[in-house]
């Protein structure tokens, strides 16, 4: 069955038509949707982009290699380039840090953990909630719609709801292009906390998307209406844009 990719930056790479929309009148199930993300982050081939983080005037230059079941991101913190890994399991996902060479498992304690003065953090950056089980579909009604585009809208609650920053996410999936257009991240008190919104996309030759801008939002503890810090995560122009 043909897949489509959603690197986030899970979110990156977005392939033109997902497997469901292949087959008339077949709605996927909320497993058969991460199932799809999960098998497009690690089989389209080696990958290689690089962009910024975007915080006011702060702006962190990235990288991101896919090679296998390893996607390598490298940020300049300083004057210095710091990597850490995820690595893609059958079902689950790893954080490494990457330090002269050798790989660290990453403490669970550590994946909120804003990275160089950002508001993005490593578990925002790893999409570790593609791995969580018990997923529903939602019928969000009107707000299902996603700039104009009808969305399926996926909820997944955090399995160890004591590890990282989220009690569970929502997810807004494209139902023609796959496109995860929105990703809302709740705590345990049931309000939003972050929220990632693609802004922009660019197409390659290959018919290939990926996202140009994704705005991060962090939205105030008392009141979740306010955004109290935005970020965004910037690509540069790939070889093949059309």
């Amino acid at each position: 069955m043909k897949m489509w990719k959603n690197i986030l930056f899970a979110v990156m790479l977005l392939p033109l038509v997902p497997a469901w929309a292949q087959e008339e009148a077949v709605e996927p199930t909320a497993d058969e949707l991460l199932a799809c993300m999960r098998e497009m982050t690690v089989s389209q081939g080696n990958k290689d982009v690089a962009g910024r983080i975007r915080k006011g005037k702060l702006k962190i230059p990235f990288s991101l290699s896919v090679r296998g079941d390893t996607l390598a991101f490298q940020y300049k913190e300083g004057s210095a380039w710091k990597r850490f890994d995820v690595r893609i399991k059958e079902d689950k996902v790893d954080l490494l840090r990457v330090e002269n060479g050798k790989a660290v498992v990453m403490a669970p304690a550590q994946y909120a953990q804003p990275i160089a003065g950002t508001d993005v953090c490593y578990e925002d950056l790893s999409l570790r909630f593609l791995y969580w089980q018990g997923g529903e579909m939602v019928d969000a009604g009107a707000d299902s719609r996603i700039k104009g585009r009808d969305c399926y809208v996926v909820q997944v609650p955090n399995p160890n709801p004591a590890v990282g920053q989220f009690a569970w996410v929502r997810m807004w999936v494209d139902k023609e292009n796959g496109t995860t257009w929105q990703i809302d991240g709740y705590g345990a008190d049931g309000k939003l906390k972050k929220r990632f919104s693609i802004t922009s996309v660019q197409r390659l030759s290959d018919g290939t998307w990926f996202f140009k801008q994704m705005k991060l939002e962090v939205r105030n503890p008392q009141n979740p209406e306010r955004t109290i810090a935005l970020d965004y995560l910037e690509m540069d122009d790939l070889p093949g844009k059309k």
